[in-house]
């Protein structure tokens, strides 16, 4: 599905989703690959399909201090975080596929608000590095962190 030219709503109903039932869509990287216009065009179409029943969805997004600061989406102490965060974007656009929307938390909060899902997690790679691989005594060090990308949680409101 293109979520830029197509509601994915009709495909869902034809494939055997039921509105009435709970959902969990996920949309995993693809925020960063699609317009701001067409995320909230898709979030807007999952509350609309779900408007009678409840509704997590599971999302990941790229953190716009890739661009505005880029030295803070890497742990302390890891090597050339400018020159890596342009390498990844100068890569993902050599391929076909450059990354067009970023967004802060506090807009992505406030998008997600806007059709009726409330956050309940926002996390970043350093989040779940101490609560899931430090705990068992797997977590990366500092100059092995790299957050730019957050996978986030939100639940309808209704």
């Amino acid at each position: 599905i293109d979520v830029n030219h197509q509601n994915p709503n009709d495909q869902l109903l034809a494939a055997g989703v039921d509105p009435n039932k709970p959902s969990l869509f996920t949309l995993e990287g693809v925020s960063q690959y699609i317009t701001k216009d067409a995320l909230n065009a898709t979030l807007q179409d999952r509350a609309q399909l779900t408007n009678h029943s409840d509704a997590t969805f599971y999302m990941s997004y790229v953190d716009q201090l890739l661009k505005d600061n880029p030295k803070a989406c890497f742990g302390k102490g890891y090597p050339n975080p400018e020159k890596k965060a342009h390498t990844i974007q100068k890569l993902a656009a050599k391929v076909g596929e450059p990354w067009i929307s970023l967004y802060t938390k506090k807009e992505i909060e406030a998008i997600l608000a806007q059709h009726g899902f409330a956050l309940t997690e926002n996390k970043n790679l350093g989040d779940l590095n101490s609560e899931y691989f430090g705990a068992v005594g797997r977590g990366l060090t500092e100059d092995q962190i790299f957050n730019l990308e957050y996978s986030l949680v939100a639940k309808s409101k209704g």
